[in-house]
């Protein structure tokens, strides 16, 4: 069977998503994340959700403070009664509750070393699962300030803890004759820290689909125009053999150390970033980030006038008056999409 990587899209604005309809029909799995700060922004509401664009949705976040429970944030809670609409008017939505704790957390680390509170935290996820009707989780083990060589993390416990949950998941829905909740793995940072710090084939073997999040640049500083091609966050191909950020690189990395492709999702970002010239026209322009920007203000910049250019003739960027701004259009979510396709076999 044709092996198939997946496509995870993170966007400021959920109106980007009618960008990803054309094509989408052959992945294996597409996700969208959810942060209720961000509905609220945007003005989403559950008419906005397309089943077809978005079947899997993330809602972040919740975490582990303390007492072997789950803590899911205020303003995800306040979201449930959206996400019980939405379900009501789409029955084939499924919601997908984010964990996350960082590497190194020393209350999580405590918890997951010990088989006994681990069941009683997996038992505690598996109940407000249920409870609120979600079809999953993902646990997402992020790596905080001062972090890169935790004392309080255990490669080989944190694996231990990824079997638990799976085996807790299959275990309740035998019992209950309900469909077994999806467990998805999360692997942040770069590619050496992931195959140092995880053990890889492990996370597999555990997880329904693990999630990688593809490098991109963020808050950079860099003099001239000339390498704003080099540098656009969200590029796909190499530019020369030494290039190492881009989607193409990430993806053929993720395969060396370990990933099985037909459980891998690609998480892509959306996102649009502003950066600012803070010299003189007559100096050569150095561009510092300024803000993220949602995809109105976009929209509101280009209408303004200069001019809109495209790393590697895919990849959009504005440039007007002292203002640059990087962002993702149709052609260049469609060019990602099918590149994933196309690396997947």
């Amino acid at each position: 069977m044709k092996s198939e990587i997946a496509i995870s899209f993170l966007s400021i604005c959920f109106v980007l998503l009618t960008l990803i309809k054309q094509g989408s029909g052959q992945c294996k799995m597409l996700l969208c994340r959810f942060r209720p700060i961000i509905s609220a922004q945007s003005g989403l509401t559950t008419s906005h959700l397309n089943s077809n664009l978005c079947p899997y949705i993330i809602m972040a976040l919740s975490e582990y403070i303390d007492n072997d429970v789950i803590s899911v944030e205020r303003k995800v809670t306040d979201t449930y009664s959206w996400m019980f609409q939405a379900k009501r008017e789409n029955s084939d939505l499924k919601f997908i509750l984010a964990f996350y704790s960082y590497l190194g957390n020393r209350k999580f680390y405590e918890m997951y070393q010990s088989p006994a509170r681990r069941r009683n935290f997996i038992q505690s996820c598996i109940r407000h699962l249920r409870d609120n009707l979600f079809h999953g989780m993902t646990v997402e083990l992020l790596f905080g300030a001062g972090m890169r060589t935790p004392q309080h993390y255990s490669r080989d416990r944190f694996a231990d803890f990824m079997q638990d949950i799976q085996n807790a998941f299959t275990e309740e829905a035998r019992q209950s004759g309900k469909p077994k909740l999806l467990l998805f793995g999360d692997l942040h940072s770069k590619l050496t820290y992931v195959a140092e710090d995880f053990d890889v084939p492990r996370i597999y073997s555990y997880s329904d689909y693990v999630i990688f999040h593809a490098p991109w640049r963020g808050k950079m500083f860099w003099t001239g125009e000339n390498g704003l091609d080099r540098l656009h966050p969200n590029r796909i191909y190499r530019i020369d053999p030494e290039d190492t950020l881009n989607l193409d690189y990430f993806v053929k990395q993720i395969v060396s150390i370990g990933a099985i492709k037909s459980k891998t999702i690609v998480h892509v970002n959306l996102l649009s970033a502003k950066y600012y010239n803070g010299v003189p026209p007559i100096i050569e322009a150095q561009f510092s980030f300024a803000s993220f920007i949602d995809y109105g203000e976009v929209c509101n910049m280009v209408r303004k006038g200069g001019q809109i250019r495209r790393a590697s003739n895919i990849h959009p960027y504005h440039l007007y008056n002292r203002y640059l701004v990087f962002f993702d259009d149709e052609l260049s979510v469609r060019e990602r999409q099918m590149t994933l396709k196309k690396i997947a076999g």
